[in-house]
């Protein structure tokens, strides 16, 4: 397993696997046994990171919170509180309406508490806001977000689908008041373009802007939808004219081309797969410090996703 390094809120840095497991479906459509396996798997395996939030599960009756728990009772089951670098998220809007604000101070505080409880922590390594909304001035969710971490809740902070000016903004006036900045980010990257899959306006995708913003700053950049829905493994036409149904949002002319080059890098270069050129597209990013997010529900996907990453392993 190859790891990178996410900066703490005390400057520290903490040795973190390229390949985080994701664990929005853990305890949900992915039963708890299944999930037990699946993170017993990647674990034995030599990652380290999962990936929850306090709205996983939330789309199920009686599902809020049910990734959360799973995840909690793994750790603790296995003794592993110390091993894992444990990531979860708040801030998320009401799933009835995705454009509502819920970053205040209240609800990010008690978004963390219930988090906790749930994870059966005191801290949790990274806290991501998921979401943001533009229309609030950056200094109190800053300053609610430094209170979680001088507490000892946090022991890191993130953005998720923040646009990278509002995350310069941001601190920028952390740093300036001696609070806790943003050392990480979660974004909607992969090796597709995804112009035509994202139905979801709050969403935030990587574009040459985008890009650009991140080479002028030092965060770790955590991919999610990080395999373009598994577009590039099925074994498709060069030009995707047989995609299934639900791969039909990936088929434009850039994707295409995409294709093309991954094929023709296939066939030129030894032990290359489509999968491992997916996903370190974001592991071995020139410019970026990238993490792909997985989400496996079988365990044939992780198996694949984990030779992708690990291909010196499988060919020793």
């Amino acid at each position: 397993m190859e790891y990178g390094f996410v900066t703490m809120a005390d400057g520290s840095q903490r040795k973190v696997s390229r390949l985080v497991l994701g664990a929005a479906r853990f305890g949900g459509e992915v039963m708890e046994d299944t999930a037990f396996r699946l993170m017993d798997r990647y674990f034995e395996r030599g990652g380290n990171a999962l990936d929850t939030a306090r709205v996983y599960g939330q789309w199920l009756p009686g599902g809020k919170g049910t990734s959360e728990c799973t995840v909690g009772r793994w750790i603790r089951s296995r003794g592993v509180e110390k091993e894992i670098f444990l990531i979860t998220k708040g801030g998320h809007p009401p799933l009835s309406d995705l454009h509502m604000s819920r970053l205040s101070p209240e609800e990010v505080q008690s978004d963390m508490e219930m988090s906790l409880e749930a994870l059966g922590v005191s801290a949790v390594d990274l806290y991501f806001l998921h979401r943001d909304d533009v229309r609030l001035p950056v200094t109190g969710i800053m300053d609610t977000l430094h209170e979680l971490a001088a507490a000892g809740k946090a022991r890191s902070i993130g953005a998720s689908n923040w646009r990278v000016r509002r995350i310069k903004e941001a601190n920028a006036y952390a740093l300036a008041q001696g609070k806790t900045p943003f050392t990480a980010t979660q974004i909607q990257w992969s090796y597709g373009d995804f112009s035509r899959a994202v139905g979801d306006d709050t969403l935030v995708g990587m574009d040459d802007g985008e890009m650009q913003g991140y080479r002028q700053m030092n965060l770790s950049v955590m991919a999610y939808s990080s395999q373009a829905g598994g577009v590039f493994f099925c074994g498709y036409k060069p030009d995707l004219s047989d995609a299934a149904p639900k791969h039909m949002p990936y088929v434009t002319e850039e994707n295409i081309r995409r294709y093309g080059e991954l094929l023709n890098r296939c066939r030129k270069e030894r032990g290359m797969t489509p999968e491992r050129v997916v996903l370190e597209h974001i592991t071995h990013h020139p410019l970026l410090s990238g993490y792909a997010l997985i989400g496996p529900s079988r365990m044939e996907q992780l198996d694949q996703a984990l030779a992708a990453a690990n291909p010196m392993e499988k060919e020793a």
